[in-house]
């Protein structure tokens, strides 16, 4: 018995010694240093800016509490409401709860619980490693001495009727996409509209084609292939969505031939909702914007609209903040509160938002010399798509 109280006595205070001694430390999982990776070329030509952090979370409930410690023990020092973004500075694991220690607007720094929010991040090399990806399908195709076109199946549905839900193994929505069977199985692939690929062999109405972002060629309809716009191999735009993290990255190929970000930004996608989808995935080239993008209710009454929009994939655009005409009155109040939510959850309709402002910046850049008196054209050069 003596013995045995010796060895709790010496457990107890071992346990105090390491709390006591750096505990913060031994529990930090991960850091973050909220910076543009150093090999990443930047050339900003957007001037409305760029978001002041890069890893943050945000406020996913009603509303969070700031403490001094990372336990529920620990004393609040701040509440912050729904979707409010902290700059992320590490995370840490305290008695198997996860907590980050996070910095607000104004400097003031603590824990928040993992619980309660939710982790952002720009993912500059992942992109870039998109772009070389989409690079070497192109380059490698027309070294084959293949021809390369997308996929056009869109159909204007402004009435949201009748959608076609069923998904493929990829989680693929039917609507709007081509059917593809795999040279495998003969299974059904659904391919988005405007999703880039080459034609391995064509006959007379099916071709046996390689979709970029598809593991698997597939045999499709000629009837579904465009090649309106003509796929360069050379091509210098490329919008890059990361749909994991709701954030945009803009990058252009300078005269030396280097990809460079001229623009990063916030960003919405699609959700599954009565109204529409999930943004697609994948490589697509975009074949035209419009000044002016129109949207119905669910009743197919006119509903409101959105400037500046660039269409990627079927009924998919990018565009700037949507507006209802009842919100006209009072417009301001309500883009901003709007914006506010650009890089929190996804909630659009399939379409990818940003400001009115940035969607400007963006149409202005993909069209060198825009027809002003009509309100939809068509590209003349490529603007990629890479969504991941």
């Amino acid at each position: 018995m003596k013995y045995l109280k010796f060895f709790v006595y010496q457990f107890i205070l071992g346990t105090a010694l390491f709390a006591f001694s750096g505990q913060e430390e031994w529990s930090t999982v991960a850091t973050y240093d909220n910076r543009i990776p150093e090999n990443i070329k930047v050339n900003e030509k957007y001037k409305g800016g760029h978001p002041e952090v890069l890893d943050y979370v945000f406020v996913r409930g009603r509303i969070a509490n700031l403490r001094d410690l990372p336990s529920t023990k620990g004393k609040i020092i701040g509440k912050y409401g729904y979707d409010t973004k902290l700059r992320a500075l590490k995370k840490v694991l305290y008695y198997g709860n996860y907590w980050f220690f996070v910095e607000d607007s104004k400097g003031k720094t603590g824990y928040i619980s993992a619980n309660l929010v939710r982790k952002r991040v720009f993912r500059f090399q992942k992109a870039l490693d998109k772009i070389n990806e989409l690079e070497k399908f192109v380059v490698d195709e027309k070294s084959m001495g293949r021809e390369l076109a997308s996929t056009s199946s869109y159909v204007p549905n402004p009435n949201n009727q009748n959608f076609k839900r069923a998904k493929d193994k990829y989680g693929t929505s039917l609507d709007q996409s081509s059917i593809g069977r795999s040279v495998v199985n003969n299974e059904e692939i659904y391919i988005p509209d405007r999703s880039i690929l080459s034609v391995v062999q064509r006959e007379k109405t099916t071709s046996r084609v390689k979709v970029a972002n598809i593991p698997e060629e597939l045999i499709i309809s000629n009837s579904t292939m465009t090649k309106n716009p003509v796929i360069q191999e050379d091509f210098s735009k490329v919008v890059a969505i990361d749909i994991s993290n709701q954030n945009m990255i803009v990058f252009e190929k300078n005269r030396s031939k280097e990809w460079e970000v001229i623009s990063y930004v916030y960003s919405k996608t699609g959700i599954e909702s009565q109204l529409g989808f999930e943004t697609p995935k994948g490589f697509f080239t975009a074949p035209m914007v419009k000044y002016v993008m129109p949207y119905n209710s669910e009743t197919g009454d006119k509903q409101g609209y959105a400037r500046y929009a660039m269409r990627f994939s079927g009924g998919g655009y990018l565009h700037g903040t949507p507006i209802n005409y009842d919100e006209e009155i009072n417009k301001e109040f309500f883009m901003k509160q709007k914006e506010k939510t650009l890089g929190t959850f996804t909630g659009t309709r399939k379409c990818i938002r940003t400001t009115e402002e940035h969607a400007k910046f963006l149409f202005d850049w993909a069209m060198k010399t825009p027809n002003k008196k009509q309100n939809e054209q068509r590209l003349t050069e490529n603007v990629m798509f890479i969504i991941f």
